[in-house]
Order: structure tokens, then sequence, then C-alpha cells
């Protein structure tokens, strides 16, 4: 026999040919179908810009007028408050004393804020399920005890957590982010709508954190501009929330 010459086959004949495409099956093997990745959110960055952008500009007269009332009372307060304690305190007074007064005007505005901001919430979401924003939405004061009560409850939270040299009370604010909405949007109850927020972010951790931070970017950037800016970045944000809540927890969204 030749020495390049291929084997005989097997006796009996010819090996069985294998179909193309198929597994190579032996005896007591078993074919692993490949594990599966984690469901995707189908939340994006961009598209939550974009939305927030899109629907600003198509609602934007009533929502420029609903954001002055807004900001017009957060300011008037956030100014009055920062006046108080420049008379109660100078130089000598305690960096705490001055840790501990400022977390509790944080607190003040926080919570008039939110209550305040809860309309536009209310709108905002109104917008992700197909209706114009009104600038009422933000004088209509729907639950309101239960949006009261979230607030102060976040905003106490926020207060002592900025207190502990403020990061806890940027871990506060973060995971309480979608409190409201499931109040408003819901109807829960403040403490099973903060327990909500909690798990959603913490099942949509890597998004939350992002839309967290260039949201809140894009606040501050209007609020930079002598609050002008943030009767337009303020929205937005709201809005992009709207959306990224709703896609979030699985519900739809407007185009």
């Amino acid at each position: 026999m030749s020495v390049n010459q291929p084997p005989p086959p097997p006796p009996g004949g010819t090996p069985p040919r294998r179909r193309a495409g198929t597994a190579d099956r032996r005896p007591g093997w078993t074919r692993r179908a490949a594990p599966a990745g984690p469901p995707s959110s189908g939340w994006d960055l961009g598209a939550a810009v974009s939305y927030g952008w899109n629907k600003l500009q198509t609602n934007l007269a009533q929502i420029i007028l609903a954001a002055i009332a807004l900001v017009a009372a957060v300011a008037v307060v956030a100014i009055l408050g920062t006046v108080v304690i420049a008379a109660l305190t100078d130089w000598n007074t305690p960096f705490f004393v001055r840790m501990v007064l400022n977390a509790a005007l944080f607190g003040v505005v926080f919570v008039i804020a939110q209550v305040l901001g809860a309309g536009i919430i209310r709108g905002a979401l109104g917008i992700t399920e197909g209706r114009a924003f009104e600038a009422a939405e933000v004088f209509r004061f729907e639950n309101v005890g239960k949006v009261l009560l979230t607030a102060l409850i976040i905003g106490g939270a926020s207060a002592v957590g900025y207190m502990l040299c403020y990061l806890p009370g940027i871990v506060i604010t973060f995971l309480t982010s979608y409190a409201l909405y499931f109040v408003i949007d819901k109807q829960m109850e403040p403490i099973d709508a903060i327990r909500a927020s909690f798990e959603l972010i913490k099942d949509n951790l890597g998004d939350t954190i992002i839309w967290y931070i260039v949201g809140g970017l894009i606040a501050a950037a209007g609020a930079i501009l002598c609050l002008i800016g943030a009767l337009f970045t303020f929205p937005l944000t709201l809005i992009g929330t709207a959306y990224t809540y709703k896609v979030l927890t699985r519900q739809p969204v407007a185009p």
C-alpha cells in the first residue's frame, strides 16, 4: 500500500456521511443551547434626549408658561433662604452649622420643586400617552397628599444625606428619582412608590445612572444661564425622564 493512499473504510461498507450543517452526535452527548443574556430594556440615551427635545418643541408655549411658574417659585424660596442663612451666619460660624442650614434650605426647596414639579411630571406623562401638554397641569393638585408626603420623605432623607458630606444625599435623590412618577402614574402610596423607584433603578442600573447623569447635566446647563435656560432644560429633562420611566416599566410610548 502506498504511503499516500488513504486508509480503507471500516468493515461493513463506507462510513455514513454527515449532513452539512448538522452537529456531530455521539452517544451520551447532548447539545447545550447558548445561555441567553438578560433581556434588553429597549431604552436608548439618544432616543430619550431626542424625544424630550421634540416634545418640548411641539408643546413649547404651554411648557414655558408652566416652567416659568415653577422656576419663579423655586428661585424666590432659594433666594430668600440664602439671605436668611447669610444673616444668621458669618465667617466664625462652624462648618457643621452652615451645613445643617444649607441642608434644611435644600430640603425646603426640594419639597416645593417636587410638589409644583409634579404638575409638569403629570403633563410629561400625558405627552408619552399622546396628550398635549397644558400649563394648568402645574396647578392641578391631584393626589396632593401623596405627592406632598412623598416629597417630604424624599426631601427629609436627602437633607440628612447631604448633611453627611453630600454623597449619601446624592445617592438617596438618585434612588428615589422615579417615586413621583409612580405616585402620579400608578396612584401608589408614598412608601410603595419609593420602593418601586428603588426596584426600577436596581433592575436597570446602567440605564438609570446614565440618564441621571446626562439629565442632570442638561438641567444644570440651563440653571447656569441665569436660570433662563432652565425654562427649557428642566422640562426637557422631565419629559426625557417620563420617557425613560415608560420604557423601563415596559409601557407604550406615544410617538
